[in-house]
């Protein structure tokens, strides 16, 4: 795997808004914490899911349907040429959704805190929106609404935040971990010593 930072290179580190390819999206690096790269899609899976069949937001998105959809092989079947170099969650999830406080600075009173903070690259409205299919999509966030039984939050056409019922059918933007190598301070600089983002990503 290579990283492409406005053109395709190899490196030794990977940065906030590096891209790379995961089967047939891109995904760009978000944020770099002490477990490794965190990256966001930049599209919408091609098919999009409910949050959870009976239209309830009990138990908020860690006992919703779509996150047991996310945590099967289908989904987990679209990372294959990464799967080795992804770093799980505490929950021991490989995969998740955004949090309404990584994409936005600031949130209407409905919408359940989560004590993220906004990602830089989402100052930008642009980046906040995706397609799905080649068409600009509405996708679920990771929060529920704070007065509403049935309702999570989400991301409209137009990269604000809004809220739709649990049932109904909207674009699934995924969030994953890669592994970061720390590179080896006793290798020479010789250029047939150097670990380069695809010896790092694809041991």
């Amino acid at each position: 795997m290579k990283v492409e930072r406005m053109v395709e290179i190899e490196t030794n580190d990977i940065r906030i808004g590096d891209q790379i390819h995961v089967s047939n999206y891109t995904a760009t690096c978000q944020e770099i914490t002490p477990k490794g790269a965190l990256f966001l899609l930049d599209q919408y899976l091609d098919k999009p899911m409910v949050m959870n069949q009976n239209n309830t937001n009990k138990g908020g998105y860690p006992k919703s349907d779509l996150r047991k959809a996310l945590r099967s092989d289908e989904a987990l079947n679209i990372f294959a040429g990464i799967r080795d170099r992804m770093v799980p969650f505490e929950n021991g999830d490989l995969l998740r959704i955004p949090f309404a406080g990584e994409l936005f600075d600031k949130l209407p009173s409905w919408c359940k805190r989560d004590g993220h903070e906004q990602w830089p690259l989402m100052q930008d409205r642009r980046n906040r929106l995706a397609l799905r299919c080649e068409d600009y999509e509405w996708g679920w966030i990771n929060n529920k609404t704070k007065s509403s039984s049935t309702h999570f939050c989400a991301v409209d056409g137009y990269g604000r935040v809004t809220h739709w019922g649990a049932s109904d059918v909207l674009g699934v933007r995924l969030v994953f971990q890669i592994l970061i190598k720390k590179e080896d301070t006793t290798k020479k600089s010789a250029p047939e010593n150097e670990e380069t983002i695809q010896d790092v990503l694809d041991t």
